[in-house]
């Protein structure tokens, strides 16, 4: 993934998305070529892995994947409108797609056993519900439905994080954009706008401004120096 330095995820909320469950895409490249499947995983700390499961007859198990795998993991995702933009009427702008995203390449370790399954099906079911849930299921029943999956792992060989969230933009701007996800119910994307973005547009305005007044300065004593020549 091309990750630009501006729009890196700090290491803090990276890890913090990652301790969450959430659903993302395992891509893995085989022979024939590349296999998704959209699945949730959980973080194991302690083994640093990314842990899921498959169904047993998913190609992605049977068949021989070449090189590690990738996982793709969305936190949120909006469009953006140029009308949203309050300088859009001096600087008309086209629309763009704001979104957060973590990359997570490992090695795929597939676990075949049944214990593997029912233990990645419990602790996806625990770290998402009551434990009252799993209870109510009968031990049977679990094991019958254990027994069509298996159990996958990715380790965290290399982790990459990114935010495209509007931060070459005017403060003025994301002010403005911050307002009108509010009011779609966009919570993740504005508080990423809030606490990350506007002060990162408002430092990225004033080094802009400082350099302008530098470079005046600059001019304006060069040309003193010219007149006092002739």
């Amino acid at each position: 993934m091309y990750v630009p330095r501006h729009l890196e995820l700090s290491e803090a909320y990276t890890t913090t998305l990652l301790k969450e469950v959430r659903a993302g895409n395992l891509v893995t490249f085989h022979a024939q070529g590349p296999a998704a499947t959209l699945v949730p995983f959980y973080l194991d700390e302690e083994r640093r892995v990314l842990v899921t499961r498959l169904v047993r007859d998913n190609p992605q198990v049977t068949e021989h994947s070449i090189g590690p795998a990738l996982v793709i993991l969305d936190e949120a995702d909006a469009y953006i409108s140029p009308q949203w933009y309050v300088t859009n009427e001096v600087a008309p702008s086209v629309p763009t797609w704001d979104y957060i995203t973590v990359h997570v390449r490992g090695a795929m370790r597939i676990d075949t056993s049944l214990e593997g399954a029912i233990r990645a099906v419990r602790e996806l079911t625990l770290r998402t519900e009551p434990a009252a849930v799993l209870d109510a299921v009968d031990e049977a029943r679990l094991t019958a439905m254990a027994r069509t999956i298996v159990a996958v792992e990715i380790s965290l060989d290399h982790i990459e994080g990114k935010a495209q969230m509007s931060q070459d933009r005017h403060p003025d701007d994301v002010r403005s954009l911050i307002c009108a996800l509010e009011d779609r119910g966009e919570t993740t994307m504005v508080k990423y706008l809030r606490e990350v973005t506007l002060p990162y547009a408002e430092q990225r305005l004033a080094t802009i401004a400082r350099l302008h007044e530098s470079r005046n300065g600059r001019a304006e004593e060069q040309a003193y120096r010219v007149a006092r020549l002739h």
